[in-house]
């Protein structure tokens, strides 16, 4: 026959001691699983790999140095990797609207807004995108969407409303 298997853990047998001096083994190990990690360590693993994060740095940075193809050159691939992103969807759309490429920046804006209706910035820049397109009464839809969530004071909302207030309405052609 076969021995019974070994314990991943052996405590040595008490001697004959006082209760409390037994439990000095079991108390040490316990304790020993409670102790602070190391200064620095992290206990929540983070779900997106350094490189994916570091894309994601790199487009926000490309953007703001109006590096719109770089901008999408690191996007797209982030956005294959992370497609629930939001804000990684919203900021691929601009870089698209501000090359010209309306159509693909409009479906890039509809994602971030599948994905976060609430999404503040994504209101207001598709926003402008429609006055682009001439689309004023749909511009007009994401500002009162912005009203609604962010109040009359917030910079989304004013920025948006500028543009609006920019672009004069079309007036009709007489029909003569």
């Amino acid at each position: 026959m076969g021995s019974a298997p070994r314990p991943l853990m052996t405590l040595p047998a008490p001697r004959r001691r006082g209760r409390l001096q037994s439990l000095l083994p079991w108390v040490a190990v316990i304790v020993s699983t409670l102790a602070p990690l190391p200064s620095g360590a992290v206990d929540v693993p983070n779900r997106n790999s350094p490189l994916e994060d570091r894309a994601m740095r790199e487009g926000r940075e490309a953007v703001k140095k109006q590096q719109w193809e770089r901008a999408i050159t690191l996007l797209k691939p982030y956005l294959q990797a992370h497609p629930q992103d939001a804000d990684g969807h919203n900021l691929l759309a601009f870089s698209l609207r501000k090359l010209g490429r309306h159509e693909e920046s409009e479906t890039a804006y509809d994602r971030a807004l599948a994905l976060d209706p609430n999404h503040l910035g994504a209101h207001e820049y598709r926003g402008e995108l429609m006055l682009l397109l001439g689309r004023r009464e749909q511009a007009l839809v994401h500002l009162q969407a912005l009203e609604r969530l962010c109040g009359l004071q917030c910079e989304e909302y004013q920025e948006l409303r500028r543009a609006i207030d920019a672009k004069p309405q079309a007036r009709p052609k007489p029909r003569w």
